[in-house]
């Protein structure tokens, strides 16, 4: 009994998270155009109990997998601007879903026969939340950060904020050198401490992405 309310109540919340639509998509910037700088617009804003930096996850109608997340930069009145968060090969099209990121604390079940003093624990240790995420491109065997990726940087610090940890996720690959690695680490390092961002981390993850440019991931905890 308690098993079935708990799933009654664990619906409705769910189903109260009505989804946005992606009624836009825009690139910004000058070409040529990379997949990521394109900005999606949905229809939701204020009224919906958007803010700048909510993050929204992606999927087609009709489909089960989720192809990734958008990030919120910008809001006017009902409506409201996005960056994706790839997590494969597929990127949003007008028409597909963003449903509202949320955490589901479920009530603790007390043993019918466990008095409710016993139930008094130490608290537990808090889990961090999943990062956000960007990616910036570098043209094969260059190390410079270009002034779309300085565009981005930008962006990013403007709707995550300078708090927080932030670090650069290099890939770990045979095909890229690790001299080369290092110095895309150390641009990007200083472009972000230009933007007063003092602490960046470097972190390298066997990760890839389907591109003609070499990938690099920059990440931001709260």
């Amino acid at each position: 009994m308690r098993r079935c309310l708990l799933s009654l109540s664990l619906a409705g919340i769910l189903g109260a998270q009505a989804p946005l639509h992606i009624v836009s998509v825009e690139r910004r910037g000058m070409p040529p155009y990379e997949a990521t700088d394109r900005v999606y617009g949905l229809d939701g804003g204020l009224p919906q109990g958007l803010h700048v930096g909510d993050r929204l996850r992606v999927k087609r109608v009709g489909d089960f997998q989720f192809i990734g997340r958008l990030w919120i930069t910008e809001l006017r009145g009902d409506q409201s601007s996005a960056r994706f968060e790839p997590v494969g090969a597929s990127f949003p099209m007008k028409g597909d879903l963003a449903f509202p990121e949320v955490l589901l604390w479920p009530p603790a079940v007390r043993p019918l026969n466990q008095e409710p003093l016993a139930l008094v624990q130490a608290p537990l240790g808090t889990a961090e939340a999943p990062p956000r995420e960007g990616i910036i491109y570098f043209l094969p065997q260059q190390a410079e950060v270009s002034p779309a990726g300085v565009r981005k940087l930008e962006t990013w610090v403007k709707a995550w904020g300078a708090a927080g940890r932030w670090s650069v996720q290099v890939p770990a690959t045979k095909a890229l050198s690790p001299s080369l690695l290092k110095q895309r680490a150390e641009s990007l390092q200083a472009a972000l401490r230009a933007l007063g961002i003092q602490q960046v981390g470097v972190e390298t993850e066997a990760r890839a992405l389907e591109s003609k440019f070499d990938p690099t991931w920059i990440r931001h905890w709260d």
